[in-house]
C-alpha cells in the first residue's frame, strides 16, 4: 500500500504545505494513521488511494490548526515529483511553470483549489474526488473544469 500509494499522497501533502520537511513529517503522519486504522478500511466504499487522501485531508487541517500560521501559495516550492499528464488540462499544466501555476492559485476559490489539487497532484478519479470532497462526480468535474479555465485566463500566453 505504501510503494503503490507515498508519491500520490505526498505531492496531494505538498500542495497543501509549505515545506518539504514538514510535507514529508504530514505524509509519515497519514500513512501511520491508515497503517492503524487499516481494520477499518473497507473497499466497498472506495479505494486505498481515495481512503488516504481522505485522511491526509484531515491530517493537513490539523497541521494547520496546530502550526496556526499562513503561507502564501507563492512560497510553496515546486520540487513536487510530476507525471506526464494524459488529457489537456494536464498538459496545460504541466507545461506551465509550476511555481507560475502556483502563485496563480489565488484565483480559484477554495473548492476549486481543492479540487484542482487533487486532479493534478493525485491519480484520483473525478469520482473519488467528488466523494472526498462530498460531491456528486460530475460536481467535481465542474469544480476542476472552472479552475483550469480561471487558470487559463490568467496564466501568460
Amino acid at each position: 500500500m505504501y510503494r503503490e500509494h507515498v508519491a500520490g499522497v505526498w505531492r496531494y501533502v505538498r500542495t497543501r504545505v509549505p515545506g518539504t520537511a514538514d510535507a514529508d513529517d504530514v505524509t509519515a503522519e497519514v500513512f501511520a494513521k491508515a497503517i492503524r486504522s487499516w481494520g477499518r478500511f473497507d473497499g466497498r466504499r472506495g479505494s486505498v488511494g481515495r481512503w488516504l487522501i481522505g485522511i491526509a485531508r484531515h491530517v493537513v487541517a490539523d497541521w494547520w490548526a496546530r502550526t496556526a500560521r499562513e503561507v502564501p501559495v507563492a512560497e510553496v516550492s515546486a520540487d513536487a515529483d510530476r507525471s506526464e499528464g494524459h488529457d489537456p488540462e494536464t498538459a496545460m499544466l504541466r507545461a506551465a511553470d509550476v511555481d507560475d501555476v502556483r502563485s496563480r492559485l489565488w484565483v480559484l476559490t477554495a473548492r476549486e483549489r481543492e479540487a484542482v489539487t487533487l486532479r493534478f497532484t493525485t491519480e484520483l478519479t473525478s469520482e473519488e474526488i467528488g466523494a472526498a470532497m462530498g460531491l456528486s462526480a460530475t460536481a467535481a468535474r465542474m469544480l476542476v473544469y472552472r479552475g483550469v479555465a480561471k487558470l487559463r485566463e490568467v496564466m501568460p500566453r
